[in-house]
């Protein structure tokens, strides 16, 4: 799978609508992703970069500059 699918599956395994996390909350997955793309060697980095596609895709919004995240959908 992709970085994308599989990050947007586990939040949406996470967090329901409408709730807000916190990317070090999102850095719990760190060894699951590391898993899933052993090619990776900078996952938060990567993690981040993903985010930013899924809030383009609309799945989650940024809340302010302090690593706070909406689930929208």
């Amino acid at each position: 799978m992709s970085w994308k699918s599989d990050l947007a599956e586990l939040i949406r395994q996470s967090w329901r609508p409408g709730q807000e996390f916190k990317l070090d909350q999102v850095y719990i997955f760190e060894a699951k992703l590391r898993e899933l793309h052993p090619e990776n060697g900078h996952i938060r980095d990567k993690v981040r970069q993903t985010l930013q596609y899924l809030r383009d895709d609309g799945l989650v919004s940024f809340v302010d500059n302090d690593g706070t995240y909406l689930r929208l959908r």
